[in-house]
């Protein structure tokens, strides 16, 4: 008995770390083990601190959060104004490595920057939800950013557009706008693009002075798993925008309690690689599909479908992608008897969704 019982708690506990396995890390911000100047800074999470020429700019600090600790980004005025060298910053953080690049004092108008890198990654999560605060003194001039975004492979390019429009050189691995080449591409060219997995991308101009929980729906432009992730929460015009002006000194974003839901609904049901229309994908109850003269029954599902509107003001459609056989199985039925029995998982194991399709001659 002491066996069997010692055999079902390894395996619950590799349940429950599984299923964390799946979340970001640090998602309550809480570690802050790192030092940037004299501010203390968090350990997995990297804020848009800038260092030039020899004096330090934070970007991030640790505010009391709606639980515990949270983070707080502001834009803010940066430079060496005896220099004559000023502009205003934005303020964000970053899985992946925020980064600024500037060759020379003396040509400060093809200066860059932008986010780099994330973290290994391979799961598929269907939303993200933040809790945020948004303050400052012109919220409703800016937009304030919440992103993740998930690919497969290396992107690397050598120019990025700088603050007079044109480019300048430099050498960057999975930089941000080389990877979400359709919402906010490299304009200045990408030498080896990524296979962008998904995206979810909440932007607003909005001011919340209490908490307030956010979500951010994930959507699937490819098929496959990722094999690394970014997420990016900015209280303004972060630099992938490469914004010339509309950033404004003291917008500022508190973040706090970051979590991915994954979901175990169908978003579209496919029948003989036809949408089904009439599917209601929140029924628990028998739903009846007509099968058309000469069909068979195939049943596929599709998840994570929408729009966004890039940068130019286009919009871009993610056409989701199909649920896999770990995630959904057909227990086929009888046309006109019992019906088609789908059973759909969420990806962390959390919830199970069960749809009965009772299949009958049109």
């Amino acid at each position: 008995m002491k066996t069997k019982q010692m055999k079902f708690i390894v395996l619950a506990l590799f349940a429950v770390t599984a299923m964390r396995a799946q979340q970001l890390p640090d998602p309550h911000f809480e570690n802050w083990s790192e030092k940037f100047k004299s501010d203390v800074q968090l350990k997995d999470w990297h804020g848009s601190n800038v260092s030039q020429a020899g004096v330090k700019f934070t970007f991030m600090y640790q505010k009391t959060g709606r639980t515990g600790y949270c983070a707080y980004v502001s834009d803010r005025a940066v430079g060496i104004p005896k220099l004559g060298i000023g502009a205003i910053g934005p303020g964000y953080m970053s899985l992946g490595y925020p980064w600024q690049y500037l060759k020379s004092i003396t040509k400060i108008s093809q200066a860059t920057a932008g986010t780099e890198g994330g973290i290994e990654w391979k799961y598929r999560p269907d939303t993200m939800t933040v809790w945020i605060k948004r303050v400052g003194p012109a919220t409703d001039k800016e937009d304030f950013h919440l992103l993740f975004y998930s690919w497969a492979g290396t992107a690397k390019s050598s120019s990025y557009k700088n603050k007079i429009g044109g480019c300048t050189e430099t050498e960057r691995v999975n930089e941000e706008s080389d990877v979400r080449s359709a919402t906010d591409g490299n304009e200045c060219g990408i030498d080896q693009p990524a296979k962008q997995i998904a995206e979810g991308w909440y932007r607003a101009r909005a001011k919340y002075n209490e908490w307030t929980q956010i979500k951010v729906p994930v959507l699937y432009k490819a098929a496959g798993r990722p094999t690394m992730c970014n997420v990016i929460f900015s209280a303004g015009n972060y630099p992938a925008f490469r914004a010339n002006d509309g950033l404004y000194d003291g917008n500022a974003l508190y973040v706090d309690d970051v979590e991915l839901i994954y979901s175990s609904r169908i978003d579209k049901m496919l029948i003989n690689g036809k949408e089904w229309k009439e599917f209601n994908p929140d029924s628990e109850k028998e739903q009846t599909y007509k099968l058309g003269q000469g069909e068979n029954v195939k049943i596929e599902g599709l998840r994570g479908i929408g729009t966004l509107t890039n940068i130019k003001g286009e919009k871009v459609r993610f056409n989701g992608r199909k649920l896999d056989a770990q995630e959904m199985s057909v227990v086929p039925g009888e046309i006109g008897g019992k019906p088609w029995v789908i059973s759909v998982k969420a990806e962390d194991g959390s919830s199970t969704h069960i749809y009965k399709i009772k299949v009958v001659k049109g």
